[in-house]
C-alpha cells in the first residue's frame, strides 16, 4: 500500500545484484541446527580466518599472536576442533596497546571458556601456554 515515489511507486523488486548474506559460527553450541527446509534454500560454505586481514590490519603483536594460536591448532587439534579456531577480528588492532587490551579482553576469555567447556581438552596445556603469554604481554 505504499508509494516509493517516482519511478518505483506502488511496485517493489529486489534488484539482480543484491545479495544476502548470512552467518553462522558453527563453534557455538547453544546454535540449533539450522532446519532443513531452511537448509535447502540456501548455499552453506565454511571460511576460514583470513591472516591477510590480520597482515593488513593488525600490529606485529596481532600477528604474532595469531600465527602462534593457529599453530597451536594445526598441531594439536583433532579433526572437529579446527572449526575453533578464533576468527581474525580477535587479533586486528591499529597498534601494541590496542592488540593487547584486544587479546586479553576478548580472545582469553574466549580460550577460558573453551577450556572449561571441555572443547580443547586435547590440547589444553597448550592452549594454557599460549594464555600465560597472552597475560604476561
Amino acid at each position: 500500500p505504499y508509494d516509493f515515489g517516482q519511478p518505483f511507486h506502488r511496485r517493489f523488486y529486489l534488484p539482480d545484484n543484491l545479495h544476502v548474506l548470512g552467518t553462522m559460527n558453527s563453534a557455538d553450541r547453544s546454535i540449533a541446527i539450522v532446519d532443513v527446509a531452511v537448509r535447502r534454500r540456501f548455499a552453506f560454505m565454511s571460511l576460514w580466518p583470513s591472516f591477510e586481514a590480520v597482515e593488513e590490519h593488525g600490529c606485529t603483536l596481532s600477528q604474532r599472536a595469531y600465527r602462534e594460536l593457529v599453530s597451536i591448532f594445526v598441531e594439536h587439534a583433532p579433526d572437529e576442533a579446527p572449526p575453533l579456531v578464533p576468527g581474525h577480528p580477535y587479533f586486528l588492532g591499529k597498534d601494541q596497546d590496542q592488540a593487547r587490551a584486544n587479546l586479553r579482553t576478548s580472545l582469553a576469555p574466549l580460550l577460558a571458556e573453551y577450556l572449561a567447556q571441555g572443547y580443547v581438552s586435547g590440547f589444553a596445556e597448550s592452549i594454557r601456554g599460549y594464555m600465560q603469554w597472552l597475560e604476561s604481554l
